[in-house]
């Protein structure tokens, strides 16, 4: 088949791959040589910065704890000292441990070094490292004469240990001064036995006091003491004992200081004390027993607890149906069977405390303090019927100070009397009345707060042998103060019926409401009635009637005779 036109027409040429550039194998030993020397000059800086840092840090633990021995250093500058030392090893650490294990030499610094150690190589070794690395060699190049270096280069290198070429003086001198510090300081601190430890845990902080020929331990270091109370000092001593000491008092707010001799406790001389009397104010003391000193401790001063202000208010009975009121602390005249509200504020902060009970039986109350104001505390005392006298009140503050003397408040217990009652009619304590009478009985009762109950009681002496009967009077629910009433007495109502001949026995009783420490009972006189048939009881009367008509006769005449005498009076006034 002929070509058509398309065929014939100019044809599109394809580009050809480009060549890849050529690659060397490196050489395994030369790498393995290079790679030991890196491993040794790294351990040899390590260990050069590991021994510089031990003898610095001798040094300055040294110099610490000789500078706190001689001269006891405060804590504060012992604080700065730490924490200058902590600077300087960590910039040792930093820039001569870890900065050249990790910034240290690579592959191609470590090439120069066996260079330079070594003339013969010339450029052989560093070229030998660089031209055998991916993309070392560009298109063209030859390969052969490459791997000819290479080939020469370990030949060269063969009778060599590259690590040799590392100089170890510069670690022999670092190494030498630290092994004789590191142990120097061992020996001093074993010798320096517990007085080391001591000094040492002062570097880092401790509280520790610096170690003396002397030690001096106080014994209840801080104090609290109320003011114008002795506080006693007391201070042990260990090591060597000396005869006699002193303490120093700073006091607070001001410049002044005092010193006193501390003289050991018979029979242990390795303790003395010292007593301040009649302490006003708050200070800081340290003991001194031959080169040793105490660590300074304070004794706070501080006012006792005691009752600033004090409110009471008394709750009476309910029988009563009285509203409490407030009482002053000196008028305490309380109801017997009332309560007593006492609400003391101290003249600070109180834990607790108790209100003590002064009678026939003394008796501790305890206090309730009110945790939103710890000065304010509150109690209720019941008021007996006899017994109490009076209270006081005893605080405990925060620092273990009790009250001390407290003022007693004087309690005047007021009993609730018995109500009273007495009989208004009949006007006669005997009168004569028949089986079938309604004997009138008028009365009339009075108490403080309220009657509860009101009673005729009687007996009939022929009756049930003589046994004593009540009749409860009804009072319509109320408990009045006084109380006046009249009320019938139908004797035909009485089981059994008082024979002709009997007399009856009656009073009345009145009782109140108080159901706290009574009640109260009282009774009127005792009446009598005899008990007669009819003709007795009308001659009974008309005889009442004859006495009272001759009464009035007397009265009459006497009458007359006061007019007589009045007339004559008058006469005499009159004569000439």
């Amino acid at each position: 088949m002929a070509p058509t036109t398309a065929d014939t027409g100019p044809r599109m040429m394809m580009p050809q791959a480009a060549e890849q550039a050529p690659v060397v194998v490196p050489s395994p030993r030369l790498e393995a040589q290079l790679e030991a020397l890196r491993r040794k000059l790294a351990a040899v800086t390590v260990g050069t910065g590991a021994a510089e840092l031990v003898s610095v840090s001798v040094c300055l633990l040294a110099t610490g704890m000789v500078l706190d021995w001689a001269i006891e250093l405060p804590l504060g500058v012992r604080a700065v000292l730490l924490l200058a030392d902590l600077v300087l090893l960590g910039g040792i650490i930093g820039l001569r441990i870890l900065a050249p294990v990790l910034r240290g030499a690579d592959i191609d610094d470590a090439a120069l070094m066996v260079e330079r150690a070594h003339p013969a190589f010339r450029t052989r070794l560093i070229a030998a490292v660089q031209l055998t690395r991916p993309g070392a060699l560009r298109e063209g190049a030859s390969a052969s004469l490459v791997r000819a270096l290479v080939d020469e280069t370990e030949a060269l290198a063969a009778p060599l240990h590259f690590p040799a070429i590392v100089r170890l003086d510069r670690l022999a001198r670092a190494a030498g001064p630290a092994v004789l510090l590191l142990a120097a300081g061992i020996a001093a601190f074993v010798w320096g036995g517990e007085s080391s430890v001591d000094l040492l845990k002062r570097v880092f902080l401790s509280s520790t006091p610096v170690p003396r020929k002397t030690r001096v331990s106080v014994v209840d270091g801080d104090k609290v003491v109320a003011l114008g109370d002795t506080v006693r000092l007391e201070a042990v001593a260990s090591g060597i004992i000396p005869a006699s000491g002193l303490v120093r008092l700073d006091f607070e707010g001001s410049d002044r200081e005092q010193t006193f001799a501390a003289d050991p406790v018979p029979g242990n001389t390795a303790r003395f004390v010292r007593e301040i009397e009649n302490v006003q104010d708050s200070f800081r003391y340290t003991f001194y027993l031959n080169d040793g000193r105490s660590p300074g401790h304070t004794v706070r001063a501080v006012p006792r607890p005691a009752v600033a202000f004090l409110e009471c208010q008394q709750i009476y009975p309910a029988y009563t149906r009285l509203e409490s009121v407030r009482r002053a602390p000196g008028d305490l005249m309380l109801l017997a069977g009332s309560r007593l509200r006492v609400t003391p504020i101290a003249n600070k902060e109180v834990r607790s405390g108790v209100a003590r009970l002064i009678g026939d039986r003394d008796q501790d109350l305890p206090l309730e303090v009110d945790p939103a104001s710890p000065r304010k505390t509150s109690v209720e005392i019941p008021i007996p019927a006899a017994g109490l006298t009076g209270f006081s009140i005893h605080f405990l503050d925060q620092d273990g100070l009790a009250s001390r003397n407290p003022a007693v408040y004087r309690i005047d217990i007021v009993p609730d009397r018995a109500p009273a009652v007495r009989v208004t009619y009949p006007d006669r304590k005997e009168e004569l009345v028949t089986p079938q009478a309604r004997m009138i009985v008028g009365f009339e009762a009075s108490d403080d707060y309220a009657i509860g109950r009101v009673r005729l009681r009687y007996r009939i002496d022929r009756v049930e042998e003589n046994a004593e009967k009540a009749l409860e009077l009804d009072l319509a629910g109320q408990s009045p103060r006084a109380l006046r009433r009249r009320f019938e007495w139908r004797l035909a109502a009485l089981q059994p019926q008082p024979p002709v001949g009997s007399t009856i026995e009656y009073w009345m009783e009145v009782e109140d409401n108080n159901n706290v420490t009574g009640p109260g009972i009282s009774a009127s006189d005792h009446y009598i009635a005899k008990v007669v048939g009819e003709e007795e009881k009308r001659a009974d009367l008309m005889n009442r009637l004859s006495e009272y008509l001759g009464t009035l006769t007397d009265v009459t005449a006497e009458q007359e005779k006061l007019s007589e005498s009045l007339g004559d009076l008058i006469q005499e006034k009159r004569g000439p």
